[in-house]
This record gives C-alpha cells, sequence and structure tokens, in this order.
C-alpha cells in the first residue's frame, strides 16, 4: 500500500486553525495562545474512499511548519 504525499496546498489555514481537507485532520488553538490548542485526528491513517493514504505524523509535520509561518506572516509570533 502506498502512502500518500502530504502537501501545502492540501491544508486550509485562517486564525481560527489549520486543517488538512483530505482527511479532516484540524490543529484549533487556544484562545490567547496560538501554539496550543486541540488536534482532531479526522481520517489521518486510514485509507480514504478515494484510496489515499495519509499518515498522521506526516500530516502534523507538515501542518506545524504551515501553522507556525503562518502565525509569522500574521505577527501572531515573532
Amino acid at each position: 500500500m502506498a502512502i500518500s504525499r502530504t502537501l501545502p496546498d492540501q491544508f486550509e489555514i485562517d486564525d481560527s486553525g489549520i486543517t488538512h481537507k483530505p482527511t479532516g485532520w484540524k490543529f484549533t488553538p487556544r484562545p490567547g495562545d496560538p501554539t496550543d490548542g486541540t488536534v482532531i485526528e479526522g481520517t489521518a491513517g486510514s485509507k480514504l474512499k478515494t484510496g489515499e493514504d495519509f499518515r498522521s505524523d506526516d500530516i502534523r509535520e507538515m501542518a506545524i511548519r504551515l501553522w507556525l509561518k503562518h502565525l509569522k506572516d500574521t505577527k501572531k509570533i515573532s
């Protein structure tokens, strides 16, 4: 079984959090601390109806990089 590649364009990012669109994996920050919050795994780690299979740790790694970039770009952190 081939693991699907996690790519930046698969994510939706706004101030309410970051979501991996194919799996529904989502990080929602706590009010007052944009680097701490809740993660919902969605279907990460499970084969999707499309045949894609994304590793949860790959999604998390990419999401962290993208989220930190978003926070820096929007000056929420330095």
